[in-house]
């Protein structure tokens, strides 16, 4: 049977939205500038996909997506550079909690790859991204997801 990447995606949206930190999530990363308010927005996105592990008749696989959060960044506008980040790490802190305490996403998969078994584990990075005219400050989440099965070999 073939991964529901759908399901997987939607559900990341899911725990995302439930955490009230993010006014806007969407699947698939933004080629124009999120609303450049003081708010956070998330894209979710695939980032890799590769099978780690090869049983006689199956494969086991790892399919990577990232979480990227954005908010207007605070370069001495006026704005509290404080805020951003505190609001950011709150935010992060709260929508990493969701996803590993749902360890299977509502059954759409084997499991969160927290401590990198197959490659890459759970983390998150924080950078700088300009969108247009735009400077975001980002976090960008890396879920690792273990699948099973949605290959298999044929004789």
């Amino acid at each position: 049977m073939a991964f529901n990447i759908q399901a997987t995606l939607d559900a990341i949206a899911s725990h995302i939205a439930r955490t009230g930190y993010v006014s806007e999530t969407r699947i698939g990363e933004p080629s124009s500038p999120p609303d450049a308010t003081d708010k956070l927005h998330a894209a979710i996105y695939m980032a890799s996909a590769s099978v780690v592990q090869l049983t006689l008749s199956t494969t086991i696989e790892q399919h990577v997506v990232t979480v990227r959060l954005y908010r207007r960044a605070a370069f001495g506008q006026g704005d509290d550079a404080g805020q951003v980040e505190t609001e950011m790490a709150l935010a992060v802190s709260q929508i990493s909690s969701n996803l590993i305490g749902e360890f299977d996403l509502g059954a759409t998969m084997r499991a969160i790859d927290i401590a990198g078994q197959y490659g890459q584990g759970f983390n998150a990075q924080y950078g700088y991204v300009s969108i247009g005219t735009t400077m975001f400050r980002t976090c960008d989440i890396t879920v690792p997801l273990i699948v099973d099965g949605s290959a298999t070999q044929s004789a």
